[in-house]
């Protein structure tokens, strides 16, 4: 992948992530600065950084979904 497909690739993830970019930025070990920078296009990711968005997007979604599953169990309790 080129560095600019990899740049267009990481802003439609930023535009299209369900939670907000700071927490992702935490999640990544990268700064919120860092990512609006992307998201503008006004700077590019390295491919290391890029990985690092990816690790910090894995982890949100296996949070969310364990979340997900702690609350479908209590709704499932709840109506036995």
């Amino acid at each position: 992948m080129t560095t600019e497909a990899l740049g267009e690739t990481i802003r439609r993830v930023l535009r299209d992530a369900p939670f907000a970019m700071r927490q992702l930025a935490a999640d990544s070990g990268l700064s919120y600065d860092v990512l609006r920078s992307w998201r503008s296009g006004r700077r590019r990711p390295s491919r290391s950084s890029a990985r690092r968005l990816a690790d910090g997007l894995e982890r949100r979604g296996e949070q969310l979904l364990v979340l997900s599953r702690q609350l479908r169990q209590a709704a499932e309790d709840r109506t036995e």
